[in-house]
């Protein structure tokens, strides 16, 4: 399993995507096989629309 930053659009009060005011989107961190299965695993955490996923890469020490 990898670890994946997903960025999703927070909703508003009438359930519309809002805006972020200084252009940055928050993001939630999953543990998926997949990138797929990360951006349906932080759907289902946030229910808000998942821009984007991107896989983290562990630092060897």
């Amino acid at each position: 399993m990898s670890t994946y930053r997903c960025f999703y659009a927070p909703l508003d009060k009438q359930g519309y995507p809002a805006m972020a005011e200084a252009g940055v989107l928050p993001f939630v961190q999953v543990q998926a096989a997949t990138a797929e299965q990360a951006l349906r695993a932080a759907h289902h955490v946030t229910g808000c629309p998942v821009a984007e996923a991107v896989r983290l890469e562990e630092v060897a020490s």
